[in-house]
């Protein structure tokens, strides 16, 4: 007689599964992000039903998707969203991510508006990627309409259905386009904003071959500024001005240690007040703001 060992089928509940994983990863609340999105539930779900055992099947799907992350693709990739100003995006592979700092130059922007009431406030947004500054202005300014391009045609896709998830697709329009070139003329004729926003590519390319490995899985196209960083910066500033109202203002995010440039390309142009620079929540100088004369 052959008396074959089957080895049993180890069970697993979800409590002991995010215990095992969590070591893997640098955030612990990762784990948890990964399984809720594996079992489409609330993260609080996850604790509330501890001793649940898990089939096979889903904690193969887990631990797949906990060696992606452990090789460094983004977190926001794998569970396809990502947080912004207090609304759940799509976040798409290919398109940028949204970054928690930015924020803070969209909380400014609404601070400096605030006194415009119910103005039907018209502002060009460029470099929207997912569309998060977009949405998340208009989720708290209603009666504005915007204008949003970007040169990356899946981030004009994703934006588009974050806008429609958001119920704010009637107030933005989303284009293809390379900044303010290759809008169709209807557009841009005898059109001027209020406001002009950009969160735009800001890395050299220096600082590009030493990126962490987690950004090198975010397009270049979204993080790559040319040779000094500046380039979309020098072409916004002086080509954005025939688009802005005599008292409408450009609001910007830039990198590291880029401030007295942008100080410098800004005072160049000739066209604008004294610009008004402050920080991120980490005290690094990171936005301007500068109003048309």
């Amino acid at each position: 007689m052959v008396l074959v060992m089957v080895e049993a089928t180890v069970q697993k509940t979800i409590g002991a599964i995010i215990n095992e994983s969590r070591y893997k990863l640098t955030w612990h609340n990762e784990a948890e992000l990964l399984l809720g999105h594996v079992l489409d539930c609330r993260r609080i779900d996850l604790y509330l039903n501890r001793e649940k055992i898990l089939s096979p099947e889903i904690i193969g799907r887990f631990e797949q998707l906990l060696e992606k992350r452990s090789q460094g693709i983004p977190l926001q990739y794998l569970i396809n969203e990502a947080w912004f100003f207090g609304l759940k995006f799509i976040a798409a592979k290919g398109v940028f991510i949204p970054r928690p700092e930015t924020e803070v130059l969209v909380e400014r922007i609404l601070n400096e508006v605030k006194g415009h009431g119910q103005k039907a406030l018209k502002i060009l947004e460029l470099c929207t990627g997912c569309g998060n500054i977009a949405v998340a202005l208009t989720k708290n300014l209603p009666a504005c309409r915007i204008l949003a391009t970007d040169i990356n045609a899946k981030a004009i896709e994703t934006a588009k259905k974050n806008a429609r998830r958001h119920k704010v697709d009637k107030q933005i329009r989303f284009v293809r386009a390379d900044l303010c070139a290759g809008l169709n003329p209807g557009h841009l004729a005898e059109q001027k904003f209020d406001i002009i926003i950009a969160n735009p590519p800001y890395i050299s390319r220096d600082e590009f071959s030493n990126l962490p490995p987690e950004v090198q899985h975010e397009p270049k196209v979204a993080l790559y500024g040319g040779l000094d960083g500046l380039a979309f910066y020098r072409r916004i500033i002086s080509g954005g001005i025939a688009y802005l109202n005599k008292d409408g203002f450009m609001a910007f995010e830039f990198g590291d240690n880029q401030k007295q440039d942008i100080l410098q390309i800004i005072t160049e142009t000739d066209s604008f007040e004294t610009p008004e620079f402050f920080s991120d929540l980490n005290k690094i100088d990171r936005f301007v703001m500068a109003k048309n004369r």
